[in-house]
């Protein structure tokens, strides 16, 4: 292993992350550290070098975890509940943004590939979450888990993770993944691995994390503004959660004028997941708005 620095004049990718960022600004940062991986993807590299892009990457995913693209956010409903909300465009929207992961995330581990049977799929992973992000590349290979249950080549750990996501088969019916199953199962270890690693659970949801305000008992867990009119009204969604009710979890509808939040209607339910999926779904539906 070399012990040269991979980048001269950074002790290590957070500091090269960092000098990006306040030089050119965070929007430039990430497309030059998207150049610097994708240099790294296609090459052999020492492990100082593999190290070096995986400091520049959680560097840059801690500064931007809270960003939103609207792209990255899943909607949650099958088809036929899509079509009772009259929502079905979206589950179609969502159903196109599935596909082009599961493209993309071949794409990536195909030019991973440096040599015969050697790939950089840590690299290839971090690429494919700054493109599509968490949410949306898990259900990807939640679903190939899930479809393939007997291929003797994909993991049972990776099996088991993956029984644990609720993925609708009509919403991935052209997201399935093409590539090699024992390079799958390497790609799948890294997307984990950096989830662990990143505490990605913690914005896995679109909006921020909140604490310490409360509308009548139930404490505001995370909320996002979803419109904004530039002239002091905006609306969003908001979770609440109160432990002693019994439905301790609700997905709020809230309007903001001139810095005070009111909390509209909401879906009420015992089990935290419902609530999850109904604020996913209501927030895919104001972003992409102008998509359909």
């Amino acid at each position: 292993m070399s012990n040269e620095k991979p980048v001269i004049g950074y002790n290590d990718g957070s500091e090269m992350w960092r000098d990006n960022a306040l030089s050119y600004g965070i929007d430039e940062a990430i497309i030059i550290i998207r150049s610097y991986l994708e240099l790294n993807l296609k090459r052999e590299h020492s492990d100082d070098e593999g190290q070096f892009c995986r400091e520049i990457f959680a560097a840059m995913y801690y500064t931007t975890a809270d960003r939103i693209n609207p792209d990255n956010i899943i909607y949650p409903k099958d088809i036929e509940t899509a079509d009772e909300r009259m929502e079905s465009s979206y589950y179609h929207l969502n159903r196109l943004h599935n596909s082009k992961c599961a493209r993309g995330i071949d794409g990536l581990i195909k030019d991973s590939c440096y040599k015969t049977n050697f790939y950089n799929l840590k690299i290839a992973a971090m690429m494919a979450i700054m493109e599509y992000g968490f949410p949306r590349i898990c259900s990807v290979l939640a679903f190939h888990y899930q479809d393939n249950g007997s291929d003797g080549r994909l993991s049972s750990e990776n099996r088991n993770w993956a029984n644990n996501f609720t993925v609708h088969e009509k919403a991935f019916n052209n997201a399935r993944l093409q590539s090699h199953a024992t390079v799958i199962n390497g790609f799948c270890n890294y997307v984990r691995e950096l989830y662990q690693a990143l505490d990605a659970k913690r914005s896995a949801l679109p909006g921020k994390e909140e604490s310490g305000e409360f509308n009548g008992n139930f404490e505001i867990k995370r909320a996002i503004v979803t419109s904004d009119d530039g002239k002091g009204f905006s609306t969003g969604y908001a979770i609440g959660y109160n432990p002693k009710a019994v439905d301790s979890w609700v997905c709020w509808q809230f309007a903001v004028r001139d810095g005070e939040r009111v909390f509209n209607w909401g879906v009420y339910h015992e089990d935290e997941q419902v609530v999850i999926d109904s604020y996913n779904a209501r927030v895919f539906v104001a972003l992409n708005s102008k998509a359909v």
